[in-house]
């Protein structure tokens, strides 16, 4: 037996780049971008805290641009030159890299093909801090050869800085940072969500009480505003399949949510 939160809960696993919600920050962010990896600039740096959608700007950018622009996006991190060199290669030529000898070999074969195309490549990076120094290094001695220009995203958080570490700090040309999402755009954020997967009856179960509720817990990020209105659902699809009576099709109590935000250990009951 199904239940109509069922369909409602899966709106928000973390979509793919066709699930888009524009809000004010992520609207002038993902323009910022643009606009900077537009500019002749070897390194770019664009941070936030885990969760600010971060990773979602980057690949809307990658679907945006890929048949407008040599543009790559490496989403998962790589330690070793290697294994960096070889899928760079692939993606940039489309076609299985040979067994590049070194660095300075693998670097001549890209001057012939890039130069050619009279367009550095655009290398977007996510989850730069987990790349080790010296392949950072790396890659700035690819930018310096004027052939690639990388956009490195890492995250910023409470017990580390990165902007601190000298890789990054000295070398970076320009910086893009993103916030956690405001009142505004948390309301935003989730009455878009339910539109665009025609739910517009579900957004009435929401007033400012919930939206403020939920913003306390979640500090306006958006990966745990997923994961609280994931834990919601699942928790009134419980009640709507063995509890009917206790749910009113047109209101939600605000304990619903504060259930869903204790059973995730953002409320310490």
């Amino acid at each position: 037996m199904n239940s109509l939160y069922s369909n409602l809960k899966t709106i928000f696993v973390d979509g793919e780049v066709f699930d888009y919600i524009h809000l004010d920050k992520s609207v002038s962010t993902y323009d910022k971008l643009v606009q900077t990896i537009d500019k002749p600039l070897k390194l770019i740096l664009f941070y936030g805290k885990p969760g600010t959608g971060k990773t979602f700007l980057l690949q809307k950018i990658y679907h945006d641009y890929k048949n407008e622009k040599p543009i790559v996006f490496f989403p998962r991190p790589f330690f070793e030159e290697k294994a960096f060199i070889e899928a760079l290669y692939e993606e940039v030529m489309k076609q299985k890299s040979p067994k590049f000898k070194h660095y300075n070999e693998f670097l001549e074969v890209m001057r012939e093909h890039i130069v050619s195309k009279e367009k550095a490549i655009t290398v977007l990076i996510d989850e730069a801090q987990l790349y080790p120094s010296d392949l950072i290094e790396k890659i700035r001695l690819m930018a310096d050869s004027r052939l690639f220009k990388f956009l490195f995203t890492v995250h910023k958080t409470d017990k580390e800085d990165l902007l601190a570490k000298d890789y990054f700090q000295t070398r970076i040309w320009e910086t893009i940072e993103i916030d956690n999402a405001s009142f505004k755009e948390i309301k935003t954020y989730i009455e878009k969500k339910l539109l665009f997967h025609k739910h517009f009856e579900h957004t009435t179960l929401f007033s400012d009480k919930h939206y403020k509720i939920i913003a306390t817990l979640t500090n306006g990020n958006l990966r745990s505003i997923n994961k609280l209105m994931y834990k919601l659902f699942e928790i009134l699809e419980y009640y709507d399949l063995n509890k009917p009576s206790h749910l009113s099709p047109h209101a939600l109590h605000v304990k619903y949510v504060q259930m869903a935000g204790i059973s995730l250990g953002m409320i310490h009951a």
